[in-house]
């Protein structure tokens, strides 16, 4: 393996930013090593050096969805072949590296079993049979619409929500391919022991499309729930009344442990919304996600999926539910433009709603805080951080991306400039 080195740059830690030369050796990082025995050299003067994105959320992208395989327009059908999934599979990887990221979970919708069974099966084939991902690593599968609400289901097909058992998820996959799982604590018992058996798999289990009231996340919590998927999206339901201490927004809010996920589109969340619940939750607690699907990237406007019909909105900027008002259908964001879209957010004085006014970040604090959201956050809920994910220091994993921001607060240009997965780069400069 090269021993490669990245020349003048400034490098982002969870302490700051300096600008200092980073070594790349036997894929960890090295903030002070042998300088002379480096095999390339990369000048990244003006750059910004950040840990490597890791999307927590996200079904698809460039017409390949990971619950039905890849999408013909031509007759508005997928391909579900083994050899759909592994161009699926290498394109992703491919293609998420030229967004900054390293690492990135597939999730599922609201599907029979046989199409859940089907996919994750699919996956674990191409995970176990020697493929070498040329980009982002695929690091497992997010069951996201099997345990939810169904009067909460938004863009997720009710008709597919299983009973809250060991025995339903099993049926799914018992190979050990799912790594996070949403299952909502709106139904008691079943959910709270669904919950307990799912993390007693080594399962990261999160909580989405969800009306639970406070009591019952808090309950769940104790069973092992560690994070809100999408929180105030999905719908996520809410209480402005004491009893049952509220409901899942005020509990998540209120929660020192739950982390919560973000969509940073700006539609999804109020980006005053958005400042708000940082502020109330802290920095500590926040992930950023895309959410995105296969409609994303590709020219299609309108498709279905899961027998639930989306359109793109005429500005090009998101996905909605056809004849569902204000129910909005994944995303159409990239990795690279939410790390952008709340660098801004941040940089300038915002009215909140919850908050009268939220003061600007100065720049290299801003930064900081955004690569914790969108890289050392999920790490750390996942666990990652012990093998050195999320984070540029001594020793860490070599997974990073090389950034050019230009601009002033509240207008500033992110554009990946190159990703480096375990000490190699995968995309941009050689």
């Amino acid at each position: 393996m090269k021993t490669l080195m990245l020349k003048g740059g400034f490098v982002v830690t969870g302490q700051g930013v300096e600008r200092t030369d980073i070594i790349l050796r036997d894929g960890r990082i090295e903030l002070a090593g042998d300088m002379e025995r480096c095999d390339q050299v990369v000048d990244v003067t003006g750059k910004y050096v950040v840990p490597g994105f890791v999307d927590m959320h996200f079904h698809g992208y460039k017409l390949f969805e990971f619950t039905s395989g890849l999408y013909d327009v031509k007759s508005e059908t997928f391909d579900n072949s083994p050899s759909a999934y592994d161009y699926g599979f290498e394109m992703l990887s491919n293609t998420l590296a030229k967004f900054g990221v390293t690492g990135f979970y597939v999730g599922t919708w609201a599907s029979p079993i046989a199409n859940l069974r089907h996919c994750y099966a699919q996956l674990h084939r191409y995970l176990n049979n020697g493929n070498e991902q040329p980009g982002a690593r695929i690091l497992g599968g997010l069951l996201e619409g099997s345990f939810l609400n169904p009067q909460m289901a938004g863009a997720q097909n009710p008709d597919y929500v299983l009973q809250f058992t060991a025995d339903s998820f099993n049926r799914i996959e018992d190979r050990g391919t799912i790594k996070l799982a949403n299952v909502v604590p709106d139904f008691g018992r079943p959910s709270y022991e669904l919950t307990e058996y799912l993390t007693s798999k080594g399962i990261v289990v999160g909580a989405g499309h969800s009306n639970a009231t406070c009591e019952q996340i808090e309950e769940a919590t104790r069973a092992g729930l560690k994070y809100f998927i999408h929180l105030t999206n999905g719908p996520t339901g809410g209480s402005y009344k004491p009893f049952s201490g509220g409901g899942a927004i005020e509990a998540v809010l209120k929660s020192d442990e739950l982390y919560a996920e973000q969509i940073l589109d700006g539609y999804h969340v109020n980006p005053a919304y958005v400042r708000d619940i940082l502020k109330r939750k802290g920095t500590d607690r926040i992930i950023g996600i895309t959410d995105s699907l296969f409609a994303a990237g590709s020219q299609v406007k309108q498709f279905t999926s899961g027998g639930i019909r989306g359109a793109l909105s005429e500005d090009g900027k998101f996905f909605q539910v056809v004849d569902k008002a204000n129910t909005l259908f994944s995303s159409n964001l990239t990795m690279d433009r939410g790390f952008g879209n709340l660098l801004n957010w941040l940089t300038i004085s915002m009215e909140g709603i919850w908050n009268r006014r939220h003061n600007p970040l100065e720049f290299e604090q801003a930064l900081v805080t955004v690569a914790k959201i969108l890289s050392t956050n999920p790490c750390i809920l996942t666990g990652l951080d012990k093998k050195g994910y999320g984070r540029i220091a001594d020793g860490a994993q070599a997974d990073v991306g090389v950034l050019d921001i230009t601009g002033s607060p509240g207008d500033f240009r992110v554009i990946v400039e190159s990703t480096i997965v375990d000490g190699k780069i995968v995309y941009g400069a050689t």
